[in-house]
């Protein structure tokens, strides 16, 4: 294949790419839609960039990204993207930098292993009609991650600690003790009674996290399809409330049996039929660590800690008496930004409280630190641009690219050494050309991990050769190249 591609004059990785994509018959293994590939910004497309929209400010036009790549596409033959084609305008100081608002984290599904493992509490307010005049009751509901099983049930008026022990109590009672309960930051979920009766019955707490599809998501589902089986319950008769709670009870108790006889979509076997499957003590207690992991994720890391210590400082110093959900709520959102946006933001807010002391509030301080952590955004981003797409630093690091490969050793230069050898006739100078070539071979393969790597890249500057050497030249010279390459690669072995 070397030989044949030095005859087409083609590269050897380009034909072994050739010959790789298609099979005995010549026919394509797979046909390229070039998805993925995109141009290479050069200098000359950065200068090309720079002239046209440097044309369209002098007309007086605005730059706008989408349509200014368009205008390169149809005018100027540069393909790009609008985001690369900003990039390329920010660098060179033709457009201002501005970056997308903070996000809050994201939060990773809670996986699930095995049946009773992980239990999900949830209630929901649930309305019975007893002739014009409407009861409303929070169910509670206890539904397995895994299998989808609802295991428990209650009514009462409001969400207590109570009814969320009677679920527990239910699901106990009927399917054993769960390894770990997933519910949300309710005052009645994390009260001091169900935390007692979790830590008595060794029960993992498992507070879900917001946008977690795989929190008290399993419990909205269900009751999603509860709601939508069950319907309007609406009686036309005068009857006492106990009456219109006993109703309820019988239909969700009617509902959880039937639910539980149905398989869940891409499962053989019904919810119920799962539960019964017993899962080792080594599944367990993979599972039970699992769940003690994904707590103590939840925990404060050191870094959110002095974010939090800041904000705290910062109410204690000023003597702000905040409102307990706007402290909490400050003390959610501080992590998000840097430490050194908050520290400029307390002394810009120190500042500024000085000379009007009604700004003295949290909301004014985090508008404080909004702007300059969207200013510190902003110019690490213009600063990333600069340093990738600005006219002047890419012809600087041209210059010293071209600069380095003319003192550096390269292939080309071992090559037309030996090219020396083989053409000339006298011995003295044929012993010194091929002695020179094997020593800056072997400096060479000292910066090579792969040596096959090297070796293509000899056979490829070989190939380029086309009008200076025949091929039997060629040949010789690649004896050669071998020669070297393998000698070094058997006293490294023998050593």
């Amino acid at each position: 294949m070397r030989k044949a591609a030095w005859m087409l004059k083609v590269s050897f990785s380009v034909l072994g790419d050739w010959d790789k994509g298609f099979d005995e018959d010549m026919r394509p293994l797979h046909i390229p839609d070039g998805r993925g590939k995109t141009a290479k910004i050069t200098l000359q497309m950065v200068r090309d960039i720079v002239r046209a929209a440097e044309e369209l400010k002098n007309r007086g036009e605005r730059l706008r990204a989408k349509n200014f790549t368009k205008h390169l596409k149809e005018e100027h033959g540069i393909v790009l993207s609008s985001k690369k084609v900003q990039e390329v305008l920010i660098a060179n100081n033709l457009m201002a930098a501005r970056t997308r608002k903070r996000r809050p984290g994201f939060y990773q599904s809670l996986r699930k292993q095995i049946p009773n493992g992980l239990v999900s509490l949830d209630g929901s307010e649930m309305t019975v009609w007893l002739d014009d005049r409407s009861y409303k009751f929070k169910v509670e509901l206890a539904v397995d991650v895994k299998t989808f099983t609802h295991t428990g049930s209650s009514v009462g008026d409001t969400e207590t600690a109570e009814e969320i022990i009677k679920v527990l109590e239910a699901h106990r009672r009927d399917w054993g003790t769960p390894l770990g309960m997933l519910c949300d930051s309710g005052s009645s979920n994390l009260s001091e009674s169900v935390n007692n009766y979790l830590r008595i019955h060794d029960i993992e707490l498992v507070p879900a996290g917001p946008s977690n599809p795989k929190g008290n998501g399993t419990d909205e589902g269900a009751f999603s399809q509860m709601k939508r089986v069950i319907g309007t319950i609406h009686l036309d008769l005068s009857s006492p409330k106990s009456l219109a709670k006993s109703v309820l009870e019988k239909v969700i108790a009617i509902y959880i049996t039937m639910r539980n006889r149905i398989a869940v979509k891409g499962s053989v076997l019904a919810p119920s039929e799962r539960m019964t499957s017993s899962a080792s003590e080594s599944e367990r207690d993979r599972e039970r660590q699992h769940l003690r992991d994904h707590v103590r994720k939840k925990t404060t890391s050191q870094e959110d800690q002095s974010k939090l210590d800041q904000i705290h400082g910062l109410i204690d110093y000023h003597d702000i008496k905040p409102e307990p959900a706007v402290l909490k709520r400050a003390e959610k959102i501080i992590k998000a930004f840097e430490k050194e946006a908050i520290f400029a933001a307390s002394k810009a807010f120190v500042k500024a409280v000085n000379r009007k002391p009604e700004r003295k509030n949290l909301p004014y301080f985090f508008g404080i630190l909004k702007r300059i952590q969207q200013e510190r955004d902003d110019a690490a981003y213009r600063s990333y641009c600069y340093h990738r797409y600005n006219e002047q630093q890419m012809l600087q690091s041209q210059r010293q690219k071209q600069e380095y490969q003319e003192n550096s050793l390269s292939v080309e230069v071992v090559v037309q050494m030996l090219v020396k050898a083989v053409k000339e006739n006298g011995k003295f100078v044929k012993e010194l050309a091929i002695r020179k070539a094997r020593q800056w071979t072997q400096e060479l393969m000292e910066s090579y991990r792969y040596l096959e790597a090297l070796k293509k890249r000899f056979s490829d500057c070989l190939g380029a050769l086309a009008e200076e050497l025949t091929l039997d030249q060629k040949n010789r010279i690649w004896e050669f190249i071998e020669q070297f390459l393998t000698s070094k690669t058997m006293a490294e072995s023998v050593t």
